[in-house]
């Protein structure tokens, strides 16, 4: 009789163990989040060419980059426009120039540039960035 209730004491333990284990909650571990994407930091600057004219600057302030293409929104939409960068390289601090110039229009001028970054860290990253300038009257 005293082996059958050793072998009960200890089949209870065993269950008591087996249940203690299985019933505990496992957290998972949180996940990483993603890093976000770096994006390039642009700078837009407005040259008055003459009372009806303007021309724009927009430079890279943060990295070298590869110009994928340049989106020009104007006041109003009349003279917005694409320009295709075709693979060219633009180092830290070199503006970008266009070939023709703009009917000066008063408001917010909005540049979307697309690239690849060329330095530091995330090099061949893609980008999409924008940065504005404010263009008064005549």
């Amino acid at each position: 009789m005293k082996t059958k209730n050793v072998l009960l004491i200890f089949s209870m333990m065993f269950l008591a163990v087996v249940f203690m284990t299985t019933s505990c909650k496992k957290d998972d571990p949180e996940p990483e989040p993603e890093p976000q994407a770096r994006v390039p930091v642009f700078s837009a600057t407005s040259i008055a060419i003459d009372a009806t004219t303007i021309d724009f600057y927009i430079t890279c302030t943060t990295d070298d980059y590869e110009l994928i293409k340049l989106e020009i929104k104007s006041p109003g939409g009349l003279q917005d426009e694409t320009f295709l960068g075709n693979g060219m390289l633009l180092i830290k601090g070199e503006p970008i120039t266009f070939p023709n110039f703009f009917v000066r229009t008063s408001g917010s001028w909005i540049f979307i540039v697309t690239g690849t970054i060329k330095s530091g860290a995330d090099i061949g990253k893609s980008f999409t960035a924008s940065c504005s300038v404010s263009v008064g009257g005549k």
